[in-house]
């Protein structure tokens, strides 16, 4: 997990500095909040999934887990991901 968290925060530094002209103190913000909430996306649903009793939400993607084992993480980090950047960069 601190691996996951140190590698977004060094890839969402230069983005948000660079390219977005935000404070270089938003992008260790930004990518710290992005591992966080894509691990507690990923966590939520294996809670849901275990007190369903089920293996697989969806089976429309098979070998992977199903569908929703690939938007899991993706659905959280996007809320909270547009909720930064209206913070850090705003248009």
């Amino acid at each position: 997990m601190a691996g996951s968290v140190l590698a977004c925060m060094l890839v969402a530094t230069p983005i948000i500095v660079l390219a977005l002209d935000g404070p270089w103190w938003g992008g260790v913000v930004f990518g710290a909040a992005l591992a966080v909430s894509a691990t507690l996306g990923d966590l939520a649903e294996s809670l849901i999934k275990r007190d369903l009793g089920i293996k697989d939400m969806v089976k429309l993607l098979h070998g992977h887990g199903g569908l929703m084992e690939r938007l899991d993480s993706l659905l959280p980090s996007a809320a909270v991901a547009y909720l930064l950047l209206t913070l850090f960069a705003p248009a």
